[in-house]
């Protein structure tokens, strides 16, 4: 009897983010790869407690990696909340960005900058604690890119030593971890020194936004949402220059914790999987600034895919279209299956996620175009 061969990626309906199980026949042995666990604050995690009991159930309790992509509680909210069932697990080894390593900043003081910006960003959320004041669409967007620190802590602990904690970041040495040469594994970002994502002029820019942020945290009542009462008018400036001033500083928060969003998407661990003649990649949340750098670095590996995991929940902004002829060929389209791990609504007006344009292009490009977004399923299965 022919051994099995098919890989299987289990999406679970997180509601807004990731949760994927990943099995891997290896020859006599089963591979199971987690791949993040969360949702978007401000959603509903009754969910959670099913998904997690479900892992436990298809892997017998044992999972060969947990991988975290990067921080963002939608990427990771999951593990914490369900600790209980991942405490009777075991767990090989843990994979995270190369940023999530404690010593990452002094080791790369240039990426420095956007942890001063996430330090302001903290401050600035304890001081709206108290007052309450702003858009739900804000905190939540806010609250996602905090530190997080006691949830990451909880992941490393997930493994069984220190050394089983892996921090990748591109060309890191995993080729067959932790399975056999049936099974290899790239790691295809992010770089070592994040700085590359945001550059010296956009360094200044982290600078100015962090001022403006800590200028924001310290003017008890700065925001001018609707219904929210203002704090005086000082005698020395008109009605005009005070709305402006008002409008500026709001501005200025609103446009820094939006940056401090895209640095850490951009931080994502990127990965590709080759097994029994299929390759497999895997996204995260990394933004076009990522796939830039990619091109550059690792052109030589984006190849020809029969699974896409889509970065950052079909934004238009997490898959540059350009790349498509490389990754999905239509010479391969009914090889080829994609996964969108998303909810519509939840977030953008301007620019809605998922993007209905990008979606348009990939299901031109696959043989099936899977989505989360179905509220009535606990997961979806795709088998490659």
């Amino acid at each position: 009897m022919a051994s099995d061969t098919t890989i299987r990626i289990r999406a679970y309906n997180v509601g807004f983010g990731d949760c994927l199980l990943v099995r891997i026949p290896d020859g006599s042995a089963t591979r199971w790869l987690l791949i993040d666990f969360g949702n978007a604050p401000g959603q509903q995690n009754d969910r959670f407690q099913d998904i997690a009991e479900d892992i436990e159930k298809e892997t017998g309790g044992h999972l060969d990696v947990v991988v975290m992509t990067h921080e963002h509680l939608d990427h990771i909210e999951g593990f914490s909340s369900t600790r209980k069932v991942f405490n009777r697990m075991t767990v090989d080894q843990v994979w995270m960005s190369l940023p999530s390593d404690p010593r990452y900043y002094s080791k790369y003081p240039k990426a420095r900058k956007q942890k001063t910006l996430r330090d302001a960003a903290r401050a600035f959320a304890a001081s709206l604690a108290a007052t309450r004041t702003v858009a739900p669409s804000f905190l939540a967007l806010l609250q996602n890119n905090l530190s997080n620190a006691d949830r990451i802590d909880y992941i490393r602990d997930l493994a069984p030593s220190k050394a089983k904690v892996r921090y990748l970041s591109r060309g890191s040495s995993i080729a067959t971890t932790p399975a056999s040469s049936r099974v290899k594994f790239r790691v295809l970002a992010p770089e070592k020194d994040v700085s590359v994502y945001y550059g010296s002029s956009k360094g200044a820019q982290f600078a100015a936004l962090t001022h403006s942020l800590t200028a924001a945290h310290e003017r008890s009542g700065w925001q001018t949402f609707p219904g929210v009462k203002r704090v005086p008018k000082p005698t020395n400036l008109s009605g005009t220059d005070w709305d402006q001033l008002l409008q500026s500083t709001q501005g200025g928060a609103a446009d820094a914790i939006r940056t401090l969003d895209k640095a850490a998407n951009n931080t994502s661990l990127v990965f590709q999987m080759e097994a029994h003649g299929k390759r497999l990649l895997f996204t995260g949340d990394a933004e076009l600034e990522s796939w830039s750098v990619m091109l550059v670095k690792t052109k030589s590996s984006l190849k020809p895919v029969d699974f896409l995991k889509v970065s950052h929940h079909g934004s238009h902004n997490g898959t540059p279209l350009d790349l498509l002829d490389t990754l999905l060929p239509k010479s391969r389209k009914d090889r080829a299956h994609v996964l969108v791990s998303t909810r519509a609504k939840v977030y953008g007006t301007v620019n809605p996620v998922p993007d209905a344009a990008l979606l348009k292009k990939l299901k031109e490009r696959c043989k099936k175009l899977h989505s989360t977004d179905d509220t009535s399923k606990l997961y979806v299965d795709v088998s490659i």
